[in-house]
């Protein structure tokens, strides 16, 4: 990640400490939104946390959101079992995983097989999904861009609902571009 939006979300993680994770995970929903993906759900109380497809070149993914200061990542049971359950219904199981750190990026790596507990980022590395991860990755410094600005000036309390709002937008314009409106 760049230097500029490492700093950005360095100030976000500063101002909103206990909603970083979710901001990230909603900032990342709507990067999935700007890579044409024309359904994406995002869960930020229960259930595995984001779900894309309907997109022309990717299959439909799954993802549990992680987000680190470490070189490490918790993953619970919970978060194995919904990934489990969501492959069954044909999706692609993953996860996103965001170390904050300079020259740190997404990493979207493939969730079957990964157990639960402190598991290392190398051995999600070695999972990676490169085309996906690529695409996030040019996406979502854009995203932070559009959207940190006005993430910094709301109360805590506030700032999910006003991304949920940005994420509806986002995903009006996804499915509007996509039918060539």
């Amino acid at each position: 990640m760049d230097a500029g939006t490492f700093d950005r979300l360095k100030r976000v993680r500063e101002r909103h400490p206990t909603e970083f994770g979710k901001v990230c995970q909603i900032l990342l929903a709507i990067s999935f939104c700007r890579l044409g993906f024309k359904r994406v759900v995002e869960r930020s109380v229960q259930g595995v946390d984001i779900d894309v497809s309907d997109h022309s070149t990717f299959p439909n993914f799954s993802i549990e959101v992680k987000t680190t200061l470490s070189d490490t990542v918790q993953i619970g049971q919970k978060d194995i079992k919904g990934l489990e359950i969501k492959a069954k219904d044909g999706y692609e199981a993953a996860f996103a995983v965001l170390r904050l750190g300079l020259f740190s990026d997404w990493l979207i790596a493939k969730a079957k097989g990964i157990p639960y507990g402190d598991i290392m980022i190398g051995r999600l590395e070695t999972r990676a999904i490169p085309n996906l991860q690529n695409e996030i990755n040019q996406e979502f410094p854009h995203v932070v861009t559009d959207y940190a600005g006005e993430i910094l000036k709301k109360r805590t309390n506030e700032v999910q609902a006003y991304l949920q709002r940005c994420l509806a937008n986002e995903k009006h314009k996804a499915v509007q571009k996509a039918d060539g409106a």
